[in-house]
């Protein structure tokens, strides 16, 4: 008789653990674009906030050179995969911004291998548009300031206004801007006498951010989050009154994610998953 094998306890690669947990909880999953140093709350934040026990993963980029080809679906079945080879159930898929696309779908997936449907929270969630990626990239460009001349960062934000205007979709804005960020950041790294390496590896993490951002594009957040409940802050994007219910947080979008409030929000609708699982 073969005997099967127990559930794994510890993250696949394309989890990154934020909270243990109990080992025995159903998971609680995140998806964002988590990078070290943003200005914006993460994940990490919030787990700090939530009840002793609860296991809390947060959602892993795949390796830069599959991204530059994935669109939404692969993004999603690379996370479901990643769950899947834990045999263990998920409890709720949070996701933040862009995130709750990816979230809301990633959701549907699991569903099919566990008896109920994980609960979808939505964090001031929003679908990629020109807006915010021109937005993005001028951020990403400001942290360059160190190394690009007031003349070049003008040219930069001028040439992010092109790409918007002559691009349409997401996809071939994602691109456009791409191509932009590395072309001035090869000419300031090597006019500062900077090592191109590094210079490569802010292309490489602006790419990769680019290509999670665009390919969520291919989700319809009416169809997805029917059946989600936002959690949404003042400045929340119009398209979170999609969500089945939306609940009010009192907090900056930039705090959201490390709010008390919202951490009191996130209780309720994970208490309320568990007593209907139960019945």
């Amino acid at each position: 008789m073969t005997v099967p094998s127990p559930p794994l306890t510890t993250a696949p690669p394309a989890w990154k653990v934020l909270n243990e947990g109990t080992g025995t909880e159903p998971l609680v999953l995140a998806v964002d674009f988590a990078v070290t140093g943003r200005p914006e709350s993460t994940f990490a934040d919030l787990g700090r906030l939530l009840t002793p026990g609860t296991p809390l993963w947060e959602s892993r980029q795949p390796d830069p050179a599959s991204a530059r080809t994935f669109d939404g679906e692969d993004f999603a079945a690379h996370w479901a995969r990643g769950v899947r080879e834990t045999g263990r159930p998920v409890r709720a898929v949070l996701g933040y911004c862009v995130g709750g696309l990816y979230a809301a779908r990633l959701a549907e997936l699991l569903t099919d291998g566990q008896d109920d449907a994980p609960a979808v929270v939505l964090l001031d969630p929003e679908p990629p548009h020109a807006a915010g990626m021109a937005a993005d990239f001028r951020a990403a460009v400001a942290r360059l300031a160190s190394v690009l001349s007031p003349e070049e960062s003008a040219l930069a934000g001028q040439a992010a206004d092109d790409a918007v205007r002559q691009h349409a979709d997401v996809r071939g804005l994602g691109a456009a801007l791409t191509d932009v960020f590395a072309s001035i950041t090869d000419a300031a790294f090597a006019r500062a006498g900077l090592p191109a390496e590094l210079g490569d590896e802010l292309s490489g993490a602006y790419e990769a951010f680019v290509a999670y951002i665009a390919a969520a594009g291919a989700f319809d957040p009416a169809r997805l989050w029917t059946g989600a409940t936002a959690l949404t802050t003042p400045s929340a994007d119009p398209h979170a009154r999609y969500a089945g219910r939306v609940l009010p947080v009192d907090t900056r979008h930039e705090d959201i994610l490390r709010s008390p409030a919202t951490a009191e929000a996130l209780a309720g609708v994970l208490a309320g998953q568990r007593e209907r699982v139960r019945s």
